[in-house]
C-alpha cells in the first residue's frame, strides 16, 4: 500500500493505525466447508445419532492420544537474538539442533461418560 501512495511504509503504517484506528491482523487457516461437505457431516451425524439407542450414551467412550516429541521448539521469524555481531552469539544460543527422529512420548486414555482411566504413558 505505501509502494501505491508513495509514501514511506513507517508512515503509512502509523497513519492506518493512528488516524484510521485499524489495526493489521494476520490471516488463519481454516478448513475448507462447502455445501456438499457440510451435507456429509449433516448425514453422517444423523447415522451415528440413530446408531445408538436413547438413554445408551454412557456407554459410549472416547478415546485419545497424544505424541509429545522432546525437541525445542522455535520459530525463526518471531526468534530474534540480538547481538553486535554475529560472530558475538555462541553457537549454542545460534543453533538449534534437530534430528530425524527425536525422543518421544506418547500419552493416552479413554473417557467415558460416567469415568475415565488414568493417563497410560508410552515411550
Amino acid at each position: 500500500m505505501s509502494r501505491e501512495f508513495c509514501v514511506n511504509h513507517k508512515m503509512m503504517r502509523k497513519l492506518v493505525v493512528e488516524d484510521l484506528g485499524m489495526m493489521f491482523y494476520k490471516m488463519k487457516n481454516v478448513h475448507h466447508l462447502n455445501d456438499s461437505i457440510h451435507r456429509k457431516r449433516l448425514e453422517r451425524c444423523i447415522q451415528l445419532k440413530a446408531r445408538f439407542a436413547p438413554g445408551t450414551e454412557d456407554q459410549i467412550l472416547f478415546s485419545d492420544e497424544k505424541l509429545f516429541t522432546v525437541e525445542e521448539a522455535s520459530n525463526r521469524q518471531n526468534d530474534r537474538i540480538l547481538a553486535s555481531r554475529s560472530q558475538d552469539i555462541p553457537d549454542s544460543i545460534k543453533y538449534i539442533n534437530r534430528v530425524q527422529k527425536p525422543l518421544s512420548l506418547k500419552v493416552w486414555r479413554v473417557v467415558s461418560a460416567e469415568s475415565r482411566t488414568k493417563l497410560i504413558f508410552v515411550p
